[in-house]
């Protein structure tokens, strides 16, 4: 029997000794590479082949993506240049441990598949769309769990150590943490190993189940039933052995840590707010020493004064940067600033500013042809008779060559797109406006998301977020992944996608809750112990997540869902710009993105 005194050992050595499991085969069938059998290939062959590889070199594995050491064995197809680690290769199809994943995960090759990332529910990282992961999928649930290689093979090789480190000597317990019938044995010599109940490696004396493979430190067997943390100082966090069986539906992660609970994981945890921790992390906390990187400063935003940034979320959605523009840093209102007549490039007549009511009275609902909104004063109208060009005066000031974080490399030119639509890189909306473009590289921005906060801070995160667009990134606040401008600190690994970090109000008012408005809150929401609903749609709600909940009338609404319900009309627009609707104005021959809602309600 193999014995493995130190967790310290690598994943390729767990693949090792997995792969010792099996017996080795001169020529397999591959899942992964159908057209032909994979033969085991000796040490020299690699090194021909890393001699021959286009890139030069060392020679990848396939289901790993890591590098195969020319004296290792292999799995190839040599005319299709597919290499495999030999214990890659081995790797079990399934894996069904109930203990800590609960459903039979299954070996899923990304090659084929068109996705560009995908992110790990047990390390909660983000991975390229290569290789293998193990995964579980129930669509009609909204049930979907990934997991690298890497974590399965540590859960493999740390059940296989248990099995094989079992001794008997020393003094025997029962403890309610284990099973009912099973006897622990204290270990007297120490050893370091993986616990089974704070799931970290520390050296010190241990239990051992006689009858099975579990482990467990002698400080850990004695924890106390309840703790008190700074961190949550509204309830005591209590003790359980595996996450309560009412939480299974939804996936919780560690408050410190930010690392997935499993099943089994040894927790202090208070119901009501749903706060979960694991006992080492929650134990470091109260004693004061840090948990987790992630409590130091962000590097995200480091040259730029958090006081000075926005703060989100605001009283109404943030739909019309142009107007932060407007009242600051583009044009002055004053009157001797205002130009009564201009020629302006995008259009061929010239233009009267319009600065008071008087002579702007119309039936007709009249948009601005730079960014497709509403008209609000002042704005410039054609001078010719029987010409609807209208163009609001900010609009007509926009700088023609802007410099744009998103796009360093080339500047952004100013133009109004004729005969044909653009579609923007920032909010993926179609349109035949005003946009900023770099030609040499197809980068388009339409004017509201150029004109986007470059940094905001957000209620939900303790740093600046800095825009970015990143390739599906999973928002923090809906768990959704989309291609469209986000906001993110790189330091803590957190992301809002552009509807959830800008325009999702602070407060909204539903007919449900008659006579005052109903608030977004984060969680933790404090001292409901009944699941959560929403109003709207019926379905149970993840408590973890962003959402509006009434102290006063128990009313819960999924962001989204409230502004399908008698909600006022920041609401409505909310939802066109989520649902990304395209609004056709024939009368005027242009296409925006649903933006001109967002004068509907001033």
């Amino acid at each position: 029997m193999l014995r493995v005194t130190n967790l310290s050992i690598t994943i390729d050595v767990q693949l090792v000794w997995i792969s010792q499991k099996r017996e080795d085969m001169e020529e397999i069938n591959h899942f992964s590479h159908k057209n032909h059998p994979l033969k085991l290939v000796t040490s020299e062959t690699i090194v021909s082949a890393a001699l021959d590889n286009y890139g030069g070199g060392v020679i990848g594995c396939y289901a790993c993506q890591k590098p195969i050491p020319s004296s290792d064995f292999a799995y190839a197809c040599i005319p299709c240049r597919h290499f495999m680690h030999k214990a890659c290769a081995q790797l079990p199809l399934t894996i069904n441990l109930p203990s800590l994943y609960e459903y039979p995960i299954t070996l899923f090759d990304f090659g084929p598949t068109t996705f560009k990332s995908w992110f790990c529910d047990v390390c909660c990282s983000i991975n390229q769309c290569k290789g293998f992961c193990y995964s579980f999928e129930k669509p009609e649930y909204n049930i979907y769990f990934n997991a690298c290689i890497d974590c399965c093979v540590v859960e493999i090789a740390r059940i296989a150590e248990a099995d094989a480190m079992k001794k008997e000597t020393g003094f025997k317990i029962e403890h309610e943490g284990h099973h009912p019938q099973h006897i622990l044995t204290l270990q007297l010599k120490p050893a370091a190993f993986l616990c089974d109940a704070c799931n970290t490696e520390d050296k010190g004396l241990f239990y051992i189940c006689d009858s099975c493979g579990f482990w467990i430190h002698k400080t850990c067997a004695t924890l106390a039933p309840s703790i008190h943390l700074p961190h949550h100082p509204y309830h005591p966090l209590i003790l359980v052995y595996s996450l309560p069986e009412k939480f299974y539906k939804f996936a919780y992660y560690c408050e410190f840590c930010k690392i997935y609970i499993r099943r089994y994981d040894w927790l202090y945890h208070c119901e009501n707010c749903r706060y979960f921790s694991h006992i080492k992390c929650a134990l470091n906390a109260n004693a004061g020493t840090p948990s987790t990187p992630r409590d130091g400063p962000s590097t995200s935003n480091a040259d730029e004064e958090v006081d000075n940034l926005l703060q989100f979320p605001m009283p109404n959605a943030f739909t019309d940067p142009l107007k932060l523009l407007h009242y600051g840093m583009i044009a002055s209102d004053d009157d001797a600033d205002r130009e009564t007549m201009i020629n302006h490039w995008s259009h061929h007549h010239p233009l009267i500013l319009q600065a008071n009511m008087s002579g702007c009275s119309s039936d007709q609902l009249e948009v601005c042809h730079g960014c497709v909104r509403l008209l609000s004063l002042p704005y410039y109208s054609c001078k010719s008779d029987g010409c609807p060009f209208t163009l609001h005066k900010y609009c007509a000031e926009l700088p023609l060559k802007l410099e744009h974080q998103l796009h360093p490399t080339h500047s952004l030119e100013l133009t109004l797109q004729q005969g044909s639509i653009y579609e923007c890189n920032g909010c993926f909306s179609d349109g035949n406006n005003f946009f900023y473009q770099c030609q040499t590289c197809e980068f388009y921005l339409c004017v509201s998301c150029a004109y986007l906060p470059k940094s905001i801070k957000h209620k939900s995160h303790k740093h600046p977020l800095i825009q970015v667009i990143d390739p599906e990134p999973l928002c923090k606040a809906c768990s959704t992944c989309s291609n469209i401008m986000s906001y993110a600190c790189k330091a803590c690994n957190f992301i809002l996608g552009m509807e959830c970090a800008i325009r999702l109000p602070i407060s909204i008012s539903h007919r449900y809750c008659k006579g005052h408005d109903i608030p977004l809150m984060y969680p933790p929401i404090m001292d409901h112990p009944e699941d959560f609903f929403c109003d709207v749609c019926e379905m149970e709600m993840h408590p973890k997540l962003p959402m509006y909940y009434c102290h006063k009338c128990k009313n819960s609404f999924h962001p989204t869902c409230i502004s399908w319900g008698d909600c006022n009309l920041t609401l409505l627009e909310t939802w066109v710009l989520e649902t990304e609707v395209s609004v056709a104005i024939p009368s005027l021959n242009v296409v925006c993105d649903g933006s001109a809602t967002d004068s509907l309600h001033r």
